[in-house]
């Protein structure tokens, strides 16, 4: 192996274990209101986007049917995705939480088949099986003592679909020659513009000035939202252009392991024997279920979180 291709396998391989943490940060951060989190975290994660993709790519003009197309990226892949992860992880855990969002690929599957045409083989639909019951596993056998759990579990679910749903879009926009990092970048902007006005529309000021603002939560902050959302896109993007994205998009099948393991370290949550099955099934599902849409892959994989 030489040593560049070391190197973005490193870089995929931070990237991917800070996507897993990052899932418990924002667990930890369950105190917050969820769209207020939300707006603080895109926002952090924007600031540090904007800039590097300003020098990279300098003010790139997009027509207005596709700024259109990348506010419904905004909308759905980041606006709503954000607050249904913060908003579920304060009802669930984060084990479950990151297995639920693992299942990313196999329901873009599913949705392409359905609403794209792309053919359903045997093949994949063994795969769609094997990861929605890995997952379906562990919800059904939760005992994690955690309030509203099924609940919670059910509005991850809904955040993972936001964000598939959003992929699509990109999909589409990417096949019209938008760079992906301008619609990462400009769809993370009008994000963040729309989370602080939710924010300032459902929270009194007064509940938005009581905030901890202890500075280790800020840390958390500012690592979640700047080198999770922010620098993690970057080296994701780097390692897509470097490798393309059949390639890259297996490395997304350690981060519901990254998960569970920091959620033991960090969080005290139990790994147990059916985490283990669960994440298997998954991986195992993922790689059945997307080897197909790997091989057709021209456009850009996004991140998970």
């Amino acid at each position: 192996m030489l040593a560049k291709e070391r190197m973005i396998y490193a870089i995929l391989c931070a990237v991917v274990t800070i996507w897993g943490l990052n899932v418990v940060m924002v667990k930890y951060l369950a105190f917050f209101p969820p769209v207020l989190i939300a707006a603080i975290r895109i926002t952090v994660g924007t600031l540090v986007l904007i800039p590097i993709i300003f020098w990279k790519n300098g003010l790139v003009k997009v027509r207005q049917k596709e700024m259109m197309l990348i506010t419904g990226v905004a909308v759905t892949m980041i606006t709503m995705h954000q607050i249904t992860l913060a908003w579920g992880l304060q009802y669930t855990t984060a084990g479950t939480g990151s297995l639920i969002l693992g299942l990313n690929p196999l329901t873009t599957a599913v949705l392409a088949m359905l609403f794209l045409g792309e053919p359903m083989s045997f093949r994949k639909t063994i795969g769609v099986l094997m990861g929605f019951s890995g997952v379906l596993l562990v919800v059904l056998n939760n005992s994690s003592g955690v309030q509203l759990t099924g609940h919670g579990d059910l509005i991850m679910f809904f955040s993972m679909l936001m964000y598939v749903i959003g992929g699509l879009l990109v999909r589409k926009i990417a096949m019209q020659g938008v760079p992906a990092l301008i619609i990462t970048g400009y769809s993370h902007a009008v994000a963040a513009v729309l989370l602080w006005i939710a924010s300032f529309l459902i929270y009194p000021l007064d509940v938005i000035a009581s905030i901890d603002t202890s500075p280790f939560t800020w840390l958390v902050i500012l690592v979640s939202g700047g080198i999770s959302t922010g620098l993690g896109t970057i080296g994701w993007n780097y390692g897509i252009g470097q490798l393309g994205a059949s390639r890259t998009a297996v490395f997304l099948n350690g981060m519901p392991l990254a998960s569970l393991i920091f959620a033991a370290i960090f969080l005290g949550e139990q790994l147990k024997w059916i985490h283990v099955v669960a994440f298997v099934l998954v991986v195992v599902g993922v790689y059945l279920g997307s080897q197909q849409a790997r091989k057709q892959a021209k456009t850009i994989a996004q991140p998970s979180i």
